[in-house]
């Protein structure tokens, strides 16, 4: 039989594709962060849970400020204008000063109440009633409560509209209730800065802490690497273990993380039964969502393939390896 006519199997063939080939490349590189891991056991772990703190610390600062944010909003009244009408005015006036206040853009609802009403109700929280009976009229004017839309509710645009509803004849004076509200809004803002400027010298420390493993890993792996150049590994094939390694390490930082940050909410959970004791509310802390979670560990695992691809190749270099 002539030698020509013998053809390579397709057995072969697949084990040459690129695909194959591409297959038994990245295997060879998660045994060899595997190996490397277990070799270095104490070292990893230690490497480990400086990420996962790193990455606890912004998540929980997160986590505060998110529950913080909603727990603001349940318990916060809707920022209003409180409308002080003549004491002048007949009550078709009166109707008709309330159709124009309602005419406004920002304005969502009004709530009316009459002399005696108001009387009625300063009354009750003042504790007065017996003051006001001696009285021959009833001092207090009628109000009207104005409630801005959702998009009215910020300090420059319910200070604008005091000031056009104070032109219409008829009001003595408007009393805006947002003192409040700005003290808030600030308060959310500046721990919402707090929390981004926490997360991003925390990614610096991730950076910095991977980075620091893989240059380790290089030098105590130079003559390997160079052996393996000289057998014409490429340079892919030769950083390839690195960066699955920073990948394999932010990865299960960032599930140590998740657990200490539940952890972290459960005991504020705990502490939180009492307060909400004392203020007759039920006060419930949310923990991390399933997509939130999941993009943590995104960003954690991408900041670990980031930083040892620019690790490696700087290290590399440095020790004249590539």
């Amino acid at each position: 039989m002539s030698l020509t006519n013998i053809k390579p199997s397709k057995s072969k063939k697949n084990e040459n594709s690129f695909f194959s080939r591409w297959i038994r490349q990245i295997g060879y590189a998660w045994r060899n962060t595997f190996n490397d891991f277990s070799q270095h056991i104490i070292a990893s772990l230690l490497t480990i849970f400086v990420i996962a703190i790193s990455i606890t610390i912004p998540t929980i600062s997160y986590l505060l400020w998110k529950n913080a944010s909603q727990t603001a909003q349940q318990w916060n009244p809707t920022p209003s204008l409180t409308v002080y009408i003549n004491k002048e005015l007949t009550s078709e006036q009166t109707t008709e000063l309330i159709a124009k206040i309602k005419f406004y853009d920002e304005v969502d609802q009004v709530e009316y109440l009459s002399k005696d009403e108001t009387k009625e109700e300063f009354e009750t929280w003042s504790g007065f009633s017996d003051a006001l009976d001696l009285l021959d009229e009833n001092p207090l004017p009628a109000v009207a409560i104005v409630i801005p839309k959702d998009e009215a509710k910020k300090t420059v645009v319910l200070h604008r509209l005091q000031k056009e509803l104070l032109t219409i004849d008829g009001i003595d004076d408007i009393k805006l209730d947002d003192s409040w509200f700005t003290r808030l809004t600030a308060l959310t803002d500046m721990v919402k800065s707090i929390v981004w400027i926490i997360s991003i010298f925390m990614i610096i420390a991730v950076s910095l802490v991977i980075g620091n493993s893989i240059r380790l890993n290089i030098f105590s792996r130079k003559q390997t690497i160079m052996v393996m150049q000289l057998i014409g590994a490429t340079e892919g094939f030769i950083l390839r273990p690195f960066l699955y390694s920073g990948m394999f390490i932010s990865f299960i930082s960032a599930i140590i993380a998740l657990v200490l940050s539940e952890i972290f909410i459960y005991q504020i959970e705990l502490i939180m039964l009492n307060v909400s004791d004392t203020f007759g509310t039920i006060i419930h802390i949310e923990g991390l969502l399933w997509d939130e979670s999941l993009l943590i560990v995104l960003i954690t695992a991408s900041i670990g393939w980031l930083s040892s691809l620019i690790a490696t190749k700087k290290y590399l270099k440095i020790a004249q390896i590539v």
